[in-house]
């Protein structure tokens, strides 16, 4: 394996996580809006595949926006840009919900 080759999977893996957080921030919102009535009463593996199912669509119409102004580069990456934006949105949610779930349980102890 030489240089070249090295030096070009890695700038392609930095590559794919940066479309995919872009298709993940992209797609926050409207996923959101989809979960938002359900997602506090699901235990964390139930809302991790609610997530994953829920957001499929939105992260797919946001990839194929993706590929219209990248071109090549994405359409190449489709797949496991896909699944980093799908696991990037999915964490950022969980991560959110859980925070706010804290902050409600440490004002009920409060009261």
């Amino acid at each position: 394996m030489g240089l070249s080759t090295l030096l070009s999977g890695w700038l392609t893996k930095d590559t794919v996580a940066e479309l995919a957080e872009r298709v993940a921030g992209r797609s926050r919102q409207s996923v959101w809006q989809r979960i938002q009535h359900r997602i506090n009463t699901l235990p964390a593996a139930e809302a991790r595949g609610y997530i994953r199912a829920r957001s499929a669509a939105v992260i797919e119409d946001e990839i194929d926006r993706l590929i219209e102004q990248e071109g090549p580069k994405a359409a190449g990456n489709r797949d496991r840009i896909s699944a980093l934006a799908s696991e990037m949105l999915m964490q950022s949610i969980l991560t959110t919900t859980h925070a706010s779930r804290e902050s409600r349980r440490g004002y009920r102890a409060a009261a």
